[in-house]
């Protein structure tokens, strides 16, 4: 899970080079406490909807005859304490073809600047812990709201075409 995080961190310049702190981490003024983002200058707290519409073409995991996944999603929110933040859909009953959710999450993003975005796929499971299928991350400066296709990737970080998650995003202030 670390690794996807800082993954998903360099996804905003091509997973390449450097990326620079936001300005309110570079200022020498600046009295920035993760604890209290209300104090930094430009404060402004966002809502993230994401609508969970469907899935198509999960692998499986377990590769015994006649096992169908039973999948759920999950959206992680890292950053700040005050951002940490998970939701799941409900799971679908053998369908890792084309699962269909329509189930919105609902987040608040005190410190956006500094928020992960973590889509986690899984196949559920009731007597043990769910099987991992996939994820995708990125920072949520990059998301841009719509629907769109996440493309999921392995444990180790590789794509698994074709499969994906539906969803449509939209980012709103708070007030």
């Amino acid at each position: 899970m670390e690794m996807d995080l800082n993954d998903g961190l360099f996804r905003q310049n091509g997973c390449c080079g450097y990326v620079l702190k936001p300005d309110f981490m570079r200022d020498g003024s600046s009295q920035f406490s993760p604890e209290r983002p209300e104090d930094r200058p430009g404060y402004k707290p966002l809502r993230l909807s994401i609508q969970v519409i469907s899935a198509q073409q999960l692998p499986k995991v377990n590769q015994k005859e006649g096992s169908i996944v039973d999948p759920l999603v999950r959206v992680e929110i890292y950053g700040v304490p005050q951002d940490q933040a998970k939701e799941e859909t409900s799971h679908i009953n053998n369908n890792g073809f084309n699962p269909v959710w329509n189930e919105t999450l609902n987040f608040i993003v005190y410190t956006p600047e500094l928020a992960l975005v973590r889509f986690v796929v899984e196949d559920y499971d009731k007597a043990s812990r769910n099987d991992f299928i996939g994820q995708f991350t990125l920072p949520f400066t990059c998301i841009q709201p719509g629907y769109r296709h996440i493309h999921l990737l392995s444990r180790d970080g590789t794509a698994i075409p074709p499969s994906s998650v539906f969803v449509n995003i939209s980012i709103s202030d708070l007030s």
